[in-house]
């Protein structure tokens, strides 16, 4: 390999490392599934670049033939902050060089080769590097648009009308949402493909050529007032629904006891009871609203360890989520507003730690996306994001093991009720 070429593959090593880093992992082949699974949202929220589960694999594996595509770098360097790729490369350029030093095999040059001018080098050495990168396409000429096929409600099949026949390439998908294991084949000379969506919210369905996101456009899948639904723990793609009615004494509330009844074990305390309202009667703006509520996840009432409790805001472009736990669990919870996350591991969120065996008021104000946080009346958290979220489109509750909820209630910026649930 040329010099050149060798130093932009040490560049990719560099961003692979610091991305493991970055998910406090000491090393990117000790990546797991999941790590990949949540790389591919962080990016996605943080960038708006899908990069795949694939993708993500053989940059971090070292497993790529040709230098990665431009704006699957650019996107990676973003990630971390930095404008693009060119300027994380300004700020590793001495330890590329480290690299490659190391690396090099060292052999003497026939002496009639040091009279061959420097920029006829320099130009070939330009032209291996493009034939080694994969600029990205366009794409401008792909069609893609959706309908369900029931109006509201869970499962439903969603049906994508696509035409990518006017294109040569070597792979494409339909990608349901931000999660990349819901993704199915598509062909160059098809142009329907359908989709189960088997969780409600408001999500941007894709198509990606070559690992490359083409189009995006927005499923809408709402649910005909409250829903209740537990995570399967042996396959959280396929919830399983609830028929039974969850809202009974001031509350709505999945007990133990019903959850056995479908063939849930209780013992191994891995799973997860949520309750989702998604429709037009939760509308506004995601940037400029107020948000109240209270919730538990009492030990004796079916709370597992940690009771960590999950309320998320869903946006057009991405959910607002506030985690509570335990104070002992702190660590593994995480705040996200826009596109923008604090983890438990490297940020201070002991003030989302209480106790959860009573009821706790929790309270989101954002106004022009400054976010405040209060939780039983006391101001705990404050942050701000850039770039819009869009309009409001609906509120869940996940709970680990049983969980309940006393109240929703939604604000306007004047501070005028626009939906309200006491149960």
């Amino acid at each position: 390999m040329n010099n050149e070429a060798e130093q932009e593959k040490n560049f990719v090593k560099i961003i692979a490392r610091k991305i493991a880093e970055k998910l406090h992992v000491d090393d990117p082949e000790h990546l797991q599934q999941r790590d990949y699974e949540n790389l591919n949202l962080k990016i996605e929220e943080k960038t708006g670049v899908n990069l795949s589960v694939s993708t993500l694999k053989r940059i971090t594996k070292n497993q790529f033939q040709r230098i990665p595509q431009k704006n699957t770098l650019n996107a990676l360097a973003q990630f971390l902050d930095y404008e693009d790729w060119y300027d994380f490369k300004n700020n590793y350029a001495t330890a590329a060089k480290t690299i490659t030093k190391k690396q090099r095999l060292y052999f003497k040059l026939p002496k009639r080769m040091l009279f061959i001018p420097v920029a006829v080098i320099a130009i070939a050495l330009f032209a291996i590097i493009l034939l080694n990168s994969e600029p990205a396409k366009s794409y401008s000429e792909v069609s893609f648009t959706s309908r369900t096929n029931v109006s509201s409600g869970v499962p439903n099949t969603v049906i994508f009308d696509y035409d990518i026949s006017m294109y040569d390439f070597d792979s494409a998908f339909i990608q349901q949402s931000w999660d990349a294991r819901r993704r199915a084949e598509i062909k160059k000379n098809e142009k329907y493909s359908t989709s189960v969506y088997y969780y409600p919210g408001y999500h941007r369905a894709k198509i990606m050529i070559n690992d490359q996101l083409v189009r995006e456009i927005p499923v809408y899948i709402t649910t005909d007032g409250w829903l209740s639904l537990i995570q399967n723990p042996e396959n959280d793609l396929i919830p399983i629904y609830v028929n039974e009615d969850c809202i009974k004494n001031g509350q709505i509330y999945l007990p133990p006891e019903t959850v056995k009844t479908h063939h849930i074990d209780l013992s191994k305390n891995n799973h997860s009871t949520c309750f989702y309202f998604v429709n037009d009667d939760f509308s506004g703006d995601s940037d400029n609203f107020g948000f109240e509520t209270q919730v538990k996840n009492n030990i004796d009432e079916g709370g597992q360890a940690c009771q960590v409790c999950e309320i998320s805001v869903f946006g057009e472009y991405g959910r607002h989520v506030v985690q509570l736990s335990n104070p002992g669990c702190i660590g593994s919870i995480y705040q996200k507003f826009g596109p923008v996350y604090a983890m438990g591991s490297n940020n201070d969120l002991s003030a989302f730690g209480t106790n959860m065996d009573k009821w706790n008021k929790v309270k989101l104000e954002i106004s022009n996306k400054m976010v405040t946080i209060f939780l039983n009346d006391e101001e705990i958290y404050t942050t701000s994001y850039e770039g819009s979220n869009g309009a409001l489109k609906g509120v869940s509750y996940r709970f680990a093991g049983s969980g309940a909820v006393d109240y929703t209630r939604l604000y306007n910026p004047k501070g005028e009720l626009t939906f309200s649930c006491d149960f």
